[in-house]
């Protein structure tokens, strides 16, 4: 599958929100969430590990990076 090219700077810092846990070792977080198909942004399930332990909890509002496979490589913390 061909992935587009974006500029890096736009998959450097995506908001996301922590949604919840489907299963052990993963977390469900929320791409963008306020944008896309009825306000919900992207839904995304990650390894658990990527996200620190104290920011594991629903609602809690990230950063996320991605790479050009549009996977999720890192998380932080959201001040806002």
């Amino acid at each position: 599958m061909m992935v587009p090219k974006f500029p890096p700077e736009w998959l450097e810092k995506i908001p996301a929100e922590v949604f919840y846990s489907p299963r052990a070792g993963e977390l469900r977080i929320i791409l963008l969430p306020g944008n896309g198909f009825v306000n919900g942004g992207a839904l995304r399930d990650i390894n658990v590990h990527l996200v620190p332990p104290g920011l594991r909890m629903p609602n809690t509002l990230l950063w996320a990076q991605l790479d050009d496979a549009m996977e999720v490589v890192r998380v932080w913390q959201r001040d806002e």
